[in-house]
């Protein structure tokens, strides 16, 4: 038998009959791990609160054979408040299912984890709006899992920055004003900018930067548009939060 302890993420949660659970945690040195929770659900249980969906917690977990148990879980940090407002709570729940997606088993997680726990924290708190977090998260997730644009100059003539620039979602390149295809996206330079600076910052920066509500719609548009395009798939909790976002 082994024996992991670790912080996590409880990103998606399903019932077991009556009162268990079975979890997918997102933890920093060993990426997503699926664990059954006995008895999770019960009002006495210890584990009630720090095995549902978006609670931060401590694990122990056990594995024998090739499935992982939950032997104990102690709170960290809960982000139960979102389920207040429901456009928080959609987005939260989408940020989940991209966690899901990008993330494996066995697989250092570090950065992501600190990036949604960060999310998740400044949607809590209001300190960001849910479209400048949505943005951000989906660019710099992209960036760390190996689909960062090349945003260094125009992919033609190697300008660095004209007022308006072309953004091709399929393949990442971008283009100066003169330069750009007639079918890529045409965004102001303060939107290219924000794109260079997530990308690029130190993480403790990535959220620090100010820039217009227009703009921000068109990151978030952009970099929205991009994810899907690498991914080719959709995201349900990301149709549900578009259709009530506005």
């Amino acid at each position: 038998m082994i024996k992991i302890s670790a912080s996590g993420l409880v990103i998606r949660e399903q019932s077991v009959g009556e009162y268990d659970r079975l979890i997918t945690v997102l933890t920093a040195k060993n990426g997503l791990i699926k664990a059954f929770c006995r008895g999770a659900k019960k009002a006495s249980s210890k584990k009630l609160s720090a095995t549902a969906l978006l609670t931060y917690s401590e694990f122990t977990f056990t594995k024998t054979k090739d499935a992982f148990s939950v032997q104990e879980a102690e709170v960290k940090e809960v982000f139960f408040e979102l389920r207040n407002d429901v456009i928080k709570m959609a987005l939260a729940q989408y940020l989940c299912e991209l966690a899901y997606e990008f993330c494996e088993e066995d697989y250092e997680s570090e950065e992501i984890l600190r990036l949604f726990l960060n999310s998740l924290y400044l949607l809590k708190t209001d300190k960001k709006t849910p479209s400048f977090i949505k943005a951000v998260t989906e660019f710099r997730l992209m960036t760390l899992s190996g689909y960062m644009p090349q945003l260094i100059g125009c992919d033609r003539c190697g300008e660095y920055e004209t007022a308006v620039m072309g953004f091709d979602k399929e393949s990442g390149k971008i283009y100066c004003e003169e330069c750009a295809p007639q079918s890529v996206l045409k965004v102001p330079s303060s939107v290219i900018k924000a794109m260079r600076f997530v990308a690029l910052s130190d993480f403790e920066k990535i959220f620090s930067f100010t820039v217009s509500d227009d703009n921000i719609k068109i990151f978030e548009n952009l970099t929205e548009d991009y994810l899907l395009n690498k991914t080719q798939r959709k995201f349900k909790t990301l149709d549900f939060y578009n259709v009530i976002k506005d």
